[in-house]
């Protein structure tokens, strides 16, 4: 008998037996049979290269997770779905139900399972996991990178469970099982990960979308180690030294590159984020003073007292902004990061001088709070010029903060000896 065919009153049909471990998502079935409507062995021949094609796609489909070969059905079930939802009168509904029933049975014999799972999606017996992630995206206060991580975070988890019923307990540790010993990514990632997908679990199961009340994530994720590897610590962001610090500014001068010269100018001599100075408005800079007030944090809006190196630059990029920012200018990503493409050059920079990973431009960040406090500054006083959380009750929750004039003297100790000029014209 040729493979995959079997003769049946004179006609053939296409055969191909269903894996034990995936029968239970394709309906329970153990083969898919489909008549090939012909009586001729050659006509049949033919005609089964492609159907028994479209089976073993499903079958992969099933086993990797992957919804795409299913969309048909599903994009037929949500159309009942829509139908039934617009039925008021009830005896009309339980009319167009049935007459559903018979085609779900009829897909059912050509592909079994696919008929019975359009029918439950149309009714909402089972429901999509994905079906309403835009939904609970809406209602997360995160800037668009984040929202963007999240939904794609979630669109891997409805990849491996399509439907909310495949997901339980012992179904999420395979799963994160997987995503760390076979994808192979990291703990902090696989975390991420499950940290987005039970947010939205959570938001399922208030709007009814998802069986049961317990959370099948909980403790899914080895947690962080306390004690730092040797890997970890070797990874860490290192500060440069100020010796360092020159070597760059030096480099970008030679590069030509004027943008890039001036942002290490504004951080080495304010410790301030990259994000916090390609963002900051020519209404936040005054005389004196720096007004940090898009931070990460609510210790990170504060008042960074203007070094009296810098003075020159402030007043020069205030007086020739075009387009109210201080570094003017610079270009945006689709988020409104306007400091994504300086950033990189940063990185092609320290990297082009033969500093590592472990070494960014945070880390000019690091050299002014390690000149704070090999100067003796107070870590109180510190923590306010950086925009830190202040270490101690008395000083974080109960004092009214760090006078500006003892800020501006502590800052006047940072200093990078073999510096030879100054960023202004």
């Amino acid at each position: 008998m040729p493979k995959y065919l079997q003769k049946r009153r004179r006609r053939w049909y296409a055969v191909l037996d269903i894996p034990k471990a995936l029968r239970p998502a394709l309906g329970g079935h153990a083969r898919f049979v489909e008549s090939l409507k012909t009586e001729s062995l050659t006509e049949a021949e033919r005609k089964v290269p492609q159907v028994i094609g479209q089976w073993k796609a499903l079958i992969e489909a099933v086993r990797r997770g992957d919804p795409a070969p299913l969309a048909d059905h599903q994009a037929t079930a949500l159309a009942w779905r829509e139908q039934l939802d617009s039925i008021t009168d009830e005896e009309e509904r339980e009319g167009v139900e049935s007459v559903m029933v018979e085609l779900a049975k009829e897909r059912d014999r050509t592909t079994p399972g696919q008929g019975t799972a359009m029918f439950k999606l149309a009714t909402r017996q089972w429901e999509q996991t994905d079906e309403l992630l835009e939904d609970w995206l809406a209602t997360l206060d995160n800037e668009a990178k984040t929202i963007d991580m999240k939904r794609s975070d979630v669109l891997r988890f409805s990849q491996r469970f399509r439907l909310t019923k495949d997901v339980g307990r012992q179904a999420v540790l395979d799963w994160v099982d997987h995503l760390l010993h076979e994808e192979r990514l990291s703990p902090a990632t696989v975390r991420r990960i499950v940290s987005a997908c039970r947010g939205y679990w959570a938001f399922l199961q208030r709007r009814g979308s998802a069986a049961g009340t317990g959370d099948p994530f909980s403790k899914a994720v080895p947690p962080a180690p306390r004690k730092k590897t040797k890997a970890q610590l070797a990874a860490q962001r290192k500060a440069f030294t100020p010796e360092q610090v020159v070597v760059l500014l030096e480099a970008a001068e030679t590069k030509g590159d004027t943008p890039l010269l001036r942002l290490i100018w504004l951080a080495m001599w304010t410790g301030c984020r990259i994000e916090e100075l390609c963002s900051l408005r020519l209404s936040h800079v005054l005389a004196d003073r720096l007004q940090i007030e898009d931070a990460k944090s609510e210790a990170g809006w504060r008042e960074v007292p203007v070094h009296s190196r810098l003075l020159p630059l402030v007043h020069e990029l205030s007086a020739t902004s075009r387009d109210g920012y201080l570094l003017s200018d610079l270009s945006t990503n689709k988020y409104g990061d306007r400091s994504n493409a300086i950033g990189k050059r940063f990185g092609h920079l320290k990297t082009a001088q033969g500093f590592g990973r472990d070494y960014v431009f945070h880390s000019i960040r690091k050299t002014v709070a390690t000149q704070l406090e090999a100067a003796g500054v107070q870590e109180s006083v510190s923590a306010r010029i950086l925009g830190h959380e202040v270490p101690t009750m008395t000083y974080g929750l109960y004092s009214g903060g760090v006078p500006f004039q003892v800020k501006r003297e502590a800052f006047e100790i940072i200093d990078y000896p073999g510096v030879t000029f100054a960023v202004s014209s």
